[in-house]
């Protein structure tokens, strides 16, 4: 099975964005290939700045991971942002982004998809997307990645070592990464724009909506230390509650573990 590549277009994607959400961005860069989105945005875009690559030579995931990149099939992008100051709420940023995300594959007629703690977008079991977020300097300035597979074909994601997922398998058809691209911008941007006043409330209501990880048992690595127990949503730094079997609770933040759904 086959499908046409419609190519990434600034303009087709400024077609497809709100005022708002124009004026909040500074620059549009759609390149045919770059090493990594984020190296770019943090190497050379200023506050506002999108990057987007029809491929990357060396796409990065978390933990210095390898991040597939095949031509003219997915989406990887990458925003500069800035703020001033920086919010105390600031760990919290990588699963806003996920929520924002996750808001805007429903725009485009995706339903049924979740978040697995801490910044990956799953359907079915599958992963979908995931988030890479690096800070420069101090903070004030985060370089926000976004991954998220459309159009692959199994043979272009043969070598992922976990089951995976596309726009393009869930619906059946091509999708317009375009489209997406915007939905996804508009998305963020008004989740980016509320961030420093964040409502915490509505942050854990959200959140909840979308764990994928809520009630079920799970099993955690941290370097040596391995952990079984029940997930039980993020506290307010986003670090993830874990119920242990001895009725202890135990947060983890997403820098030292790993996680699997317990059999």
């Amino acid at each position: 099975m086959s499908f046409t590549v419609e190519p990434l277009s600034a303009s087709n994607i400024g077609c497809h964005l709100d005022t708002a959400t124009v004026l909040a961005l500074h620059g549009l860069y759609v390149f045919p290939e770059v090493d990594s989105t984020n190296a770019w945005a943090l190497q050379q875009g200023v506050c506002g700045d999108v990057c987007l690559a029809e491929q990357q030579s060396a796409g990065r995931g978390r933990r210095g991971r390898q991040w597939q990149s095949p031509w003219g099939a997915n989406i990887y992008l990458s925003l500069r942002w800035c703020f001033t100051p920086v919010p105390e709420h600031l760990p919290l940023l990588s699963l806003v982004t996920g929520l924002a995300v996750a808001d805007a594959l429903e725009d485009c007629a995706i339903h049924g998809h979740g978040l697995k703690w801490p910044n990956d977008v799953y359907y079915d079991g599958k992963k979908l997307g995931g988030i890479l977020l690096e800070a420069v300097g101090s903070q004030a300035h985060v370089v926000i990645g976004i991954g998220l597979n459309v159009n692959m074909l199994p043979e272009a994601g043969a070598v992922i070592d976990q089951p995976w997922t596309s726009l393009q398998q869930i619906s059946g058809q091509s999708v317009d990464r375009n489209a997406v691209v915007a939905a996804i911008l508009q998305r963020l941007v008004r989740r980016l724009q509320d961030f420093p006043c964040l409502d915490m409330a509505q942050f854990q209501q959200d959140w909840q909506q979308r764990d994928l990880l809520q009630g079920r048992e799970v099993q955690v690595h941290s370097g040596r230390e391995s952990l079984q127990g029940l997930a039980s949503g993020v506290d307010h730094c986003g670090q993830l509650r874990i119920i242990l079997h001895d009725g202890s609770i135990k947060n983890l933040s997403s820098a030292e573990v790993s996680v699997r759904l317990g059999m």
